[in-house]
C-alpha cells in the first residue's frame, strides 16, 4: 500500500517549474539564493512538518498569498483472525487533498473563506466484506473512487462571532463531533453508528455530503450555536445497494431530497492552553428529517413484514427525528497544552423504534496524550461503543421465525477498541490497534445460514497517516 506514497513523493520532487507570476503577473524566478539556503537549512528529513517539504519555497509563497494546499495519505493492513464472516487481511488507503483558502488576502474578500476536499479510496473494506458489522471498523473504509468530499463558501460577520457557510459539505464535518472520540480508528468514534444506521445512505458522512446551508454563532464566551438545512439524502435510490456507487463522485449537488435540519449548542470552557481549569465541552444537538420512512416490522395492510403474508410494501411514516449528547472532558492536564493528559468522553442517542435501525446508542472511552517522557504527542487509548437493534426490526424476526422462516433474532451490536497512536515525525503517525466486535450486524445470521449469528470477531490493524 505504501507504494502509492512512494510514486507521489517521486513525482512531486520530479516536477520541474521554472517560474511562476506574481501579483502583477510578472515571471518570478523559481527561488534560489536565501530562499534555496532556507530549504537546505531546514530540518532533516524526520524534522520537517510534510513529507515533500516545502517545495522549494513555493508552499510558503502560496501560503502567504492566501492559498494553503495540503494533502494527507491513510495506508493501513488489518485483519480478523478470528470470527466473521470467513478469516481475511486487507490493505486500504485513502488520498485526500485539502484547498483552503483566505479570501482577504487572496482577492480583498474580507471575512471569506473557501474550502475544498478530494478523496482517492482504494482497496477492499474488511467490515464490507468479511466482517458483516455495522460498527465499520475503518473510518477509511468505503467502495473505491475518486470524488469530491467538500466544496464550500464561508462568509464571516462580527469579526468571527457568526459565520454562514454554504455549498457541499459533511453533515460529520462539524455536527455530532467529539474531539478526544477523533482519536480512534472504528468508524462509530466518528461518525456514530447511531447517525449513520438511521438516515437515509447513512447521512453526510465520508465519503459523502450534502449540499446544505450552516449558520453559526457565539453566544458568549462560552456558548457556540449552531444550525443548518441539509439535503436530505446524497446519494438517492438507484437499484445500487451502496450509496458511495450510487454518487460516484461526490457531485450530487443541489436539494432534490425531503431536508435534514440539525441544531447544536456547545458549550465550551477552560479551551486555552493557559486556562486555570481543564478543558470541558458539552453538546446537546437533536436533527429532524422532512422525508417519508419505512416502518421495520408493518406493512401498509397491518400485517408483519416477517409474515410469508406480507405484501412487502412497509407502511410509511413522515419525518424523522433525533436528540444526542456529546461530552469531552480532560481529567488531568499536561502544563501548558490544551489536551496533554487524561481525558474523557461519551455520546449518546435516541431516536423512534419503529423506523430507525438503531434507536439508542452510546460510547465511552478514555485518552492518554502524553505517554511517556518525550513523547508529548502520542496518544493511548480505549473505546466502547454500543448500539441496540430496535425493537420493531427484532419483532420482525421473530416474526419471521414463528412462520418458519429461520432467521437470527437482532439484538445489539458492541464494539472495544485499544489504540496507540506514535508520533513517528511531525509528518508520520504509526496507529496499532485492536478490536473486539460483539454480535456483527447486531446479531445477524451468516450468509449461508440465516438462523446462526454471524461469530464475534477480533481485528488487528496497523495504520500509516503521511501529512504530504
Amino acid at each position: 500500500m505504501f507504494y502509492r506514497v512512494l510514486v507521489l513523493t517521486v513525482a512531486l520532487s520530479a516536477i520541474s517549474v521554472p517560474a511562476f507570476a506574481d501579483e502583477g503577473g510578472d515571471s518570478v524566478a523559481w527561488p534560489t539564493g536565501a530562499a534555496a539556503d532556507d530549504e537546505a537549512s531546514s530540518p532533516g528529513f524526520l524534522g520537517r512538518d510534510t513529507l515533500t517539504g516545502d517545495w522549494g519555497g513555493l508552499r510558503t509563497r502560496l501560503d502567504a498569498a492566501g492559498l494553503k494546499l495540503s494533502g494527507t495519505y491513510t495506508g493501513e493492513v488489518l485483519g480478523n483472525p478470528s470470527g466473521g464472516i470467513r478469516q481475511r487481511g486487507i490493505a486500504e488507503g485513502l488520498l485526500e487533498v485539502d484547498i483552503d483558502s483566505d479570501l482577504k488576502t487572496l482577492a480583498g474578500w474580507d471575512g471569506g473563506t473557501f474550502h475544498a476536499s478530494f478523496f482517492q479510496i482504494h482497496g477492499r473494506g474488511e467490515s464490507a466484506n468479511f466482517l458483516g458489522n455495522l460498527f465499520t471498523v475503518r473510518d477509511i473504509e468505503a467502495a473505491p473512487s475518486t470524488r469530491v468530499w467538500s466544496l464550500w463558501l464561508q462568509q464571516a460577520f462580527v469579526g468571527d462571532s457568526m459565520s454562514v457557510r454554504v455549498g457541499q459539505m459533511p453533515e460529520q464535518e462539524e455536527f455530532v463531533v467529539s474531539t478526544l472520540g477523533g482519536y480512534f480508528v472504528n468508524g462509530t468514534f466518528g461518525w456514530p453508528i447511531g447517525m449513520a444506521a438511521n438516515m437515509p445512505s447513512g447521512g453526510g458522512a465520508y465519503p459523502l455530503a450534502m449540499t446544505g446551508i450552516r449558520y453559526k454563532a457565539a453566544l458568549s464566551d462560552s456558548v457556540t450555536w449552531m444550525v443548518a438545512a441539509f439535503d436530505g439524502d446524497p446519494a438517492p435510490a438507484n437499484g445500487d445497494p451502496d450509496p458511495v456507487r450510487r454518487n460516484r463522485n461526490g457531485l450530487n449537488f443541489g436539494f432534490r431530497d425531503p431536508l435534514a435540519y440539525f441544531n447544536e449548542f456547545n458549550y465550551a470552557v477552560n479551551q486555552d492552553k493557559d486556562a486555570p481549569g481543564l478543558a470541558t465541552s458539552v453538546k446537546f444537538g437533536g436533527w429532524v428529517h422532512a422525508g417519508h420512512f419505512s416502518d421495520l416490522h408493518w406493512d401498509s395492510s397491518g400485517r408483519s413484514l416477517g409474515s410469508p403474508n406480507t405484501n412487502g410494501l412497509p407502511r410509511q411514516s413522515w419525518n424523522d427525528w433525533g436528540i444526542y449528547g456529546i461530552v469531552d472532558q480532560m481529567l488531568t492536564r499536561t502544563p501548558g497544552t490544551v489536551d496533554g493528559g487524561l481525558g474523557v468522553f461519551s455520546r449518546v442517542m435516541v431516536a423512534p423504534p419503529d423506523i430507525n435501525t438503531l434507536p439508542y446508542y452510546g460510547e465511552i472511552g478514555l485518552t492518554q496524550k502524553g505517554t511517556f517522557d518525550g513523547r508529548d504527542d502520542d496518544v493511548a487509548g480505549i473505546a466502547f461503543a454500543y448500539g441496540a437493534i430496535s425493537s420493531n426490526l427484532a419483532a420482525r424476526d421473530r416474526d419471521a421465525n414463528d412462520q418458519n422462516t429461520p432467521t437470527a433474532v437482532r439484538d445489539a451490536e458492541a464494539a472495544v477498541e485499544l489504540l496507540y497512536r506514535a508520533q513517528v515525525a511531525p509528518w508520520l503517525t504509526l496507529v496499532p490497534d485492536a478490536q473486539y466486535i460483539f454480535h456483527p450486524g447486531a446479531g445477524v445470521g451468516l450468509p449461508s445460514q440465516p438462523a446462526t449469528r454471524i461469530p464475534d470477531a477480533t481485528v488487528l490493524g496497523l495504520r500509516a497517516v503521511v501529512k504530504l
